[in-house]
């Protein structure tokens, strides 16, 4: 009952915490300013010149799905190099409801959030069948929209989702059915690819696995129950291919497919059982996550652990793929530093300096190497067990709708801006009462909430955001000095 009523609170508009158990202290961070924001605590072991312009996207959760919940709220993320949060949105528990594939899109033009939130369930043998959607948000943290798929369907998967350059959405969406294998009808976990227009569910495109790819492709084994649901595919990746046509990665057939967004005919398959492509030295890989055409051509997979007779360290991968002769063969590699193998999970993303940035999945680590393979970034959660189904480095420019926080301790004032990242000062205005406050210091952002010392005695405290020029962004309501 109690999953049900926090899957309840996510289907609506509303953006409220949910109430969880106590946090350690050492392993989050807490602020004066917003105590309802208690974010993981990020150690960042390199921080190189070097290191693409950005900040880290990021969806905290635990790697284990028991009660109590987890001592960490969950919610989409974004952090500075210094592990610092510059926006948080507390979305559950972080275990038994979570957040997934947090990053920045466009849509009609302008940069968007979007990530996936719901209620996963595990079952035995096929990984997470999921209930939740999709969320859109604008530049100043206010809700757009909730992208759900349609055609009867009302959950959409967690592991991808694409806004198209035309302003529609390509959804993932799992679903159970009776499938006939050899003598044996078996229930099977289909994986369905929609394009649905955002905002009506409006069905554009439709594609299912179990049409077009045969259970005997698959690397899992079947389950001894046929009623016990058989994930045969299970795809986890999304993305359009530089011909409108898309890119999918169906992780327990070891293989990437590009489908013809017209006919869903699969033009080709690169690797597992049926591959058209034959590969060069190093190129293999298994069990993979987030394909993806790069803009020079390659393709880039996150190989969750590679085929070769050495040690199974998973790797950001970047392969030549020439399409014509049907050969794949390794542009580059860039494997864990820290010699990790990453069961589940895990994403590649090439940056716009050639810099190429990994996020580890289950270890919840995520680097930055160069496009040599320098490690010019490393970092991880303090907390263990906990990780994020991937991590990107984006631009981003937040702009709340809401005001600054101010708080005065002792004395000492406080200030923070959830999601502001135009801050570069703060001002801070002082008085005996809430209408007698004017000016008495100013110091530069210090992180997520900046602490200023009171050069006298104040009741009352407020603070002014200041830009780089000096000018005002936001003002924050009178705090009574605590």
């Amino acid at each position: 009952m109690a999953a049900v009523t926090l899957l309840i609170a996510l289907a609506g508009s509303t953006f409220a915490p949910v109430a969880v158990a106590q946090s350690e202290p050492d392993q989050l961070l807490h602020f004066v300013t917003r105590p309802d924001l208690r974010t993981p605590r990020i150690n960042v072991r390199t921080s190189a010149d070097g290191i693409a312009p950005g900040y880290v996207f990021l969806g905290p959760k635990s790697d284990t799905f028991v009660l109590p919940p987890a001592s960490v709220l969950g919610g989409p993320e974004i952090v500075d190099n210094t592990g610092q949060p510059v926006w948080f949105l507390p979305r559950g528990d972080g275990n038994l409801i979570r957040t997934a594939a947090f990053e920045a899109q466009r849509y009609r033009g302008r940069p968007v959030l979007t990530w996936w939130e719901g209620l996963p369930v595990p079952i035995h043998e096929i990984g997470a069948p999921v209930f939740g959607n999709w969320v859109v948000m604008d530049e100043s943290y206010r809700l757009i929209d909730r992208i759900k798929p349609g055609n009867g369907m009302e959950f959409a998967d967690m592991h991808d989702m694409r806004i198209t350059p035309w302003g529609t959405a390509l959804v993932l969406v799992y679903r159970m059915v009776p499938h006939k294998d050899g003598d044996t009808i078996r229930v099977v976990h289909d994986n369905v690819i929609q394009e649905v227009r955002i905002g009506t569910r409006e069905v554009l495109f439709e594609w299912s696995a179990l049409d077009h790819i045969g259970l005997d492709e698959s690397n899992l084994p079947r389950p001894g129950n046929p009623l016990t649901p058989y994930g045969a595919v299970h795809l986890n990746s999304l993305s359009l291919d530089t011909d409108g046509n898309i890119i999918t990665s169906g992780r327990h057939t070891g293989a990437v497919y590009k489908i013809d967004r017209s006919s869903g005919e699969i033009i080709w398959r690169l690797g597992g059982k049926r591959s058209d492509f034959t590969f060069g030295p190093g190129a293999a890989f298994a069990w993979q996550h987030d394909a993806a055409r790069e803009r020079d051509g390659t393709l880039s997979v996150f190989d969750n652990a590679s085929t070769g007779n050495g040690p199974q360290i998973s790797r950001g991968l970047v392969l030549n793929l020439d399409e014509t002769r049907r050969t794949a063969t390794l542009a580059r590699s860039y494997p864990s530093p820290d010699a990790l193998m990453s069961g589940t999970q895990g994403g590649v993303q090439e940056l716009g300096n050639g810099n190429v940035f990994v996020g580890w999945g289950s270890h919840g680590t995520f680097t930055e190497f160069s496009r040599g393979g320098e490690v010019v970034f490393n970092a991880s959660f303090a907390k263990p067990h906990l990780n994020s189904y991937r991590a990107f480095r984006l631009p981003w420019v937040g702009r709340p709708a809401d005001l600054p926080i101010a708080a005065g301790r002792g004395g000492t004032a406080y200030a923070s801006w959830n999601g502001a990242t135009e801050v570069a000062s703060w001002r801070v205005l002082a008085g005996g009462s809430e209408q007698s406050l004017s000016p008495v210091a100013t110091a530069p952002r210090q992180g997520f909430e900046t602490s200023v010392p009171l050069p006298e005695p104040a009741a009352y405290v407020a603070v002014q955001a200041l830009d780089r020029n000096g000018s005002v962004l936001g003002t924050s309501r009178p705090a009574k000095v605590g």
